[in-house]
């Protein structure tokens, strides 16, 4: 069954000290891993808890060479998320690090910034897949312009509003994409969307890059406290429909990495983007973390949702809160002309 990158609860070791130096000082305090809540499915998505789905088969092998030999790039660079590094400042400038705070948990997620009052990131982050319950904008804390979140400095909104991508199938985590509204813009640089026919043009092989503050081992206890990035390759959809089902190709991308089969997304990495480049050399999100499979196993695909298919949806939202353009500023000095005379009298 796929794990579903659940949002992840965050550990004890995440000591109220570091919680108040990096969230406002929000009162809250994190649990283990392991505690449950009674309206949040059991964590095996990829940024929530991945939590067991019943809703997907279990991935199967399968004997010819497309469904048992995914696509490599043409060079295959690996970094060495699961299998990741530690991003380097200024790297990923567009990540959020987002953390909900609900009584005395805390559930972790990534996203990006899409406009200075917008941060994209997967539906079953922010509502009960279950129920549709949308969790409260008040317990939402999104730092964003940081590798190390937990740090003093860092930018860090309320959030005063979750919209979820209305073409959401729960059963099937199809259209997993949700919005968070901050209440206060951030100075991060958005994140450029790719387009439906951007994706569509997307080629098996086409190298790509995950990122995220995941789990760096599914048997993780710890925070990752620093933002992770890893090489991956996007498939075809073939592929994907065989190795990773129920495969929804006109919505969903998949991305392994031969032939090291080494990196992967797991608890944490939810809503965080999978990153390639554009035509002209720009980064596009192309991808939104959805769900892994088994213990976040790095020999099985990543699933993502893919950026085209809720592309103008997101387009929408930006354009309804894009910031009025600034009064342009007065003159430093008064326009040179003829010297005033008096009135005739």
């Amino acid at each position: 069954m796929p794990t579903k990158r659940s949002r992840r609860p965050l550990v004890a070791m995440l000591t109220p000290a570091l919680l108040s130096t990096a969230i406002l000082g929000f009162a809250g305090s994190a649990q283990s891993a392991s505690a449950s809540r009674p309206n949040r499915a059991t964590p095996m998505r990829l940024d929530r808890d991945a939590a067991m789905r019943p809703d997907r088969a279990a991935p199967t092998r399968r004997h010819g060479a497309e469904a048992s030999t995914p696509a490599r790039p043409p060079t295959v660079a690996h970094a060495s998320i699961i299998g990741g590094a530690v991003a380097q400042a200024g790297m990923f400038p567009s990540l959020a690090y987002v953390v909900d705070f609900q009584g005395q948990f805390a559930y972790q997620c990534t996203g990006t910034v899409i406009a200075p009052s917008l941060i994209l990131t997967a539906a079953h982050c922010v509502e009960n897949m279950q129920n549709g319950a949308t969790f409260s904008p008040s317990g939402f804390r999104v730092v964003t312009g940081a590798v190390d979140p937990l740090q003093a400095g860092d930018s860090v909104s309320t959030v005063l509003g979750v919209i979820v991508y209305p073409g959401l199938e729960r059963r099937f985590d199809n259209g997993d994409a949700a919005l968070l509204v901050l209440s206060t813009p951030t100075s991060a640089p958005p994140i450029a969307l790719a387009t439906r026919g951007q994706t569509k043009r997307l080629a098996a092989g086409a190298a790509a890059t995950i990122v995220g503050w995941g789990k760096t081992a599914y048997e993780q206890t710890s925070l990752t406290e620093q933002l992770q990035s890893a090489a991956t390759v996007v498939q075809a959809r073939k592929w994907c429909r065989r190795n990773a089902p129920p495969f929804y190709p006109r919505s969903e991308i998949c991305a392994i990495a031969p032939p090291s089969y080494g990196t992967g997304v797991c608890q944490g990495d939810s809503g965080g983007p999978l990153l390639a480049p554009g035509p002209n050399g720009e980064t596009l999100e192309i991808g939104v973390s959805d769900h892994v499979y088994g213990r976040c196993s790095t020999h099985h695909p990543s699933v993502f949702a893919s950026v085209g298919s809720i592309y103008s949806w997101a387009q929408t939202w930006i354009a309804a809160y894009k910031r009025p353009a600034a009064p342009p500023a007065p003159p430093a000095t008064l326009p040179t002309g003829p010297t005033p005379q008096p009135a005739p009298s």
